[in-house]
C-alpha cells in the first residue's frame, strides 16, 4: 500500500527489471504525508458512518422507490381504465415532460436553496399527491396531472440529492458515495417496478398508493434531520434565481439558451460524443416506447396479465443487466467499443423482433375458446420466451449503455460533464415524447405486434450498419475521418 502512495512523488521510486519498488530514503515531509494519506483512504464503511450520507441515502431509497413502483402501478392502472395505448402513451408524455421543460434548469436552481428544505417539501409534497390518487384513480385526467406534478418533483428531487453529496462526504469519499447511490438508484428501480405488479394482484392499487405515501412520509422525517446543506452558486445560478423572482421570462429562456449553446460547443466536432448521445437518447425512447407497448401486448397479443409484466419482464431484465455488468466488467476491456455497442444494438433488435412474432407461430393461444388474460403460469410457452429474451435484453443493454457512457465520460472535460449530461438528460425526454405518443396511436391502430416487429427490424438495421458500415455506404461517401472512426478501413477495393 506504501508503495502504491510512492510511486506518485517525483523521483522517490524506481523499479527494477523483476518490477520490484526500490525505496530511497525519504525527507520526514514525505512520510508524514504518505502516513496521513494510508490513515484517510475511504472505505464503504467510512461513508456510511458518515451520518449526513447515511440520512441521505436512506432517503434516496425511500423516494426511489415509492416513485418507481407509482410510474409502473400507473401504466398498468391507466391500460385497464382505459383500454387504450394511446392513454398509456399520454401517461409517459407526462412521466418524460418534466425532464424536458425542467432539466436545463434545475442543476442551476438547486444551487441557490437550501436542499435539505427542497428535500424535505419534496417528500412532504410527494407523499400529499401519493395519498390523493386513492380518491382520484378514476379520474384520467386527474391521474395525468398527478403523474406530471410527481416526475416534475423527482427531476428537481434528484438535482438537489445529486448535488448535495459533494458537500456531505470529503472529497476521497466521493467516488464511493456515488457508486452507492447509484447502485441504489437502478436496484430501487428495478424492485419498484417489480413489487409493483404483485402488489397490485394481491392488494390492489390502493395499497401502491397508501405504501408509498407512508414511506414518503418517513423520509420526510428523516430529511428534519440532515443539516443545512448549501452551496455558493455561480453566475448562471444568481442570474436565473433573479428571474426567477421577478417572472423574467426573456431572462430564463436567455439562460437556457446559454445552456444549450454551451452544450452544442462542447459535442461539436467531437464525433464520439455525438454518437454515444444518440444511442443513450435512443435506448431511452425505445424504453419509453415498451413501457406503452407493454400492457397492450401481454393483455391482447399473449393474454398473460399486464400485471404479470412484473415476473416475465422486469426482474428477468435486472437479473440480465446485473450479469451483463459482471460480466463486461472483466471482460469488457478487450472488446472494440464500437463493434461491441453495434453486436448488443444487432442482438436487442433480433430479441424484439422474435418476441414479436412469438404470439403470430407459438400454438398457445388457439387453446383458449375465450381469450382473456390470465396468470403467466398459464402460458408458459410464451412466458419462457419472455423470460429468456427479457434476461438476454438486459445483458444487450448494459452493453449498450455503459461503453456508450464511459465515451462520453472520456470525451467531456470534468468542468463541463455536469451540464452535458443535465443537458442531455433533457434532450433524451425530449426526443423521446413523439415517438411515445406516436407509438400508442399505432398501437391503437394495428396492434402491438407488427409494431414489436417492426422497430425489432429497424434496431438490426441500426446494428447491422454499426458492424458494416460498407454495406450501406459506398466508400468515397464519407469523409475520412468518419471512415475511420466508424472502422471503415476495410473498404473492398
Amino acid at each position: 500500500m506504501v508503495s502504491r502512495w510512492l510511486l506518485y512523488l517525483p523521483g522517490s521510486t524506481s523499479l527494477n527489471w523483476e518490477g520490484n519498488i526500490l525505496l530511497p530514503p525519504l525527507p520526514k515531509e514525505h512520510i508524514i504525508a504518505v502516513g496521513l494519506l494510508m490513515t484517510e483512504k475511504p472505505t464503504f464503511a467510512s461513508v456510511i458512518q458518515n451520518r449526513g450520507f447515511l440520512n441521505l441515502w436512506i432517503n434516496q431509497i425511500l423516494v426511489q422507490l415509492s416513485f418507481n413502483s407509482l410510474n409502473f402501478a400507473l401504466i398498468i392502472w391507466v391500460f385497464k381504465l382505459t383500454d387504450s395505448n394511446t392513454a398509456v402513451s399520454a401517461l409517459l408524455f407526462s412521466i418524460f415532460l418534466p425532464a424536458t421543460l425542467l432539466g436545463l434548469f434545475t442543476g442551476v436552481f438547486v444551487d441557490v436553496i437550501d436542499r435539505r428544505k427542497i428535500i424535505m417539501v419534496i417528500n412532504l409534497a410527494l407523499s400529499i399527491l401519493f395519498f390523493s390518487l386513492i380518491f382520484l384513480k378514476g379520474n384520467y385526467p386527474a391521474i395525468l396531472t398527478i403523474t406530471f406534478l410527481v416526475n416534475a418533483l423527482g427531476q428537481l428531487y434528484a438535482s438537489a440529492e445529486a448535488s448535495a453529496i459533494p458537500i456531505i462526504v470529503k472529497k476521497q469519499q466521493l467516488l464511493i458515495a456515488n457508486s452507492l447511490f447509484s447502485a441504489t438508484l437502478y436496484s430501487a428501480f428495478l424492485v419498484g417496478f417489480g413489487l409493483a405488479g404483485p402488489l397490485i394482484n394481491h392488494a390492489g392499487i390502493n395499497f401502491v398508493f397508501i405504501l408509498g405515501g407512508i414511506a414518503l412520509i418517513l423520509a420526510f422525517f428523516l430529511s428534519m434531520l440532515f443539516p443545512s446543506i448549501q452551496s455558493t452558486p455561480d453566475k448562471e445560478g444568481k442570474i436565473l434565481t433573479l428571474a426567477l423572482a421577478k417572472r423574467d421570462y426573456s431572462k430564463i429562456k436567455e439562460v437556457g439558451s446559454f445552456e444549450i449553446q454551451q452544450t452544442l460547443r462542447l459535442i461539436r466536432g467531437k464525433l464520439p460524443v455525438l454518437t454515444s448521445i444518440v444511442i443513450l437518447a435512443g435506448v431511452q425512447m425505445v424504453t419509453g416506447i415498451l413501457a406503452v407497448l407493454v400492457p397492450g401486448f401481454l393483455e391482447k397479443a399473449l393474454q398473460i396479465k399486464a400485471t404479470d409484466a412484473s415476473y416475465v419482464l422486469i426482474i428477468p431484465l435486472g437479473l440480465g443487466i446485473i450479469t451483463g455488468g459482471i460480466v463486461l466488467g472483466r471482460l469488457g476491456n478487450s472488446f472494440i467499443r464500437r463493434k461491441l455497442v453495434a453486436r448488443a444494438i444487432l442482438f436487442a433488435g433480433l430479441l424484439f423482433f422474435l418476441v414479436g412474432a412469438a404470439p403470430l407461430i407459438s400454438p398457445a393461444i388457439k387453446y383458449f375458446k375465450n381469450p382473456r388474460p390470465v396468470s403467466f403460469i398459464y402460458q408458459l410457452p410464451l412466458s419462457k420466451v419472455l423470460i429468456v429474451g427479457s434476461f438476454l435484453l438486459g445483458i444487450a443493454m448494459v452493453s449498450i449503455l455503459v461503453p456508450s457512457q464511459t465515451v462520453l465520460q472520456e470525451n467531456t472535460p470534468e468542468e463541463d460533464r455536469g451540464k452535458v449530461f443535465a443537458a442531455l438528460g433533457a434532450a433524451m425526454a425530449g426526443l423521446s415524447l413523439v415517438p411515445i405518443f406516436i407509438s400508442g396511436l399505432l398501437a391503437d391502430a394495428f396492434g402491438t405486434t407488427p409494431i414489436f416487429i417492426g422497430l425489432g427490424l429497424f434496431i438490426m438495421m441500426i446494428g447491422l450498419f454499426g458492424l458494416k458500415p460498407s454495406i450501406f455506404f459506398h466508400k468515397d461517401s464519407l469523409p475520412d475521418r468518419h471512415k475511420q472512426f466508424l472502422g471503415m478501413g476495410h473498404w473492398e477495393k
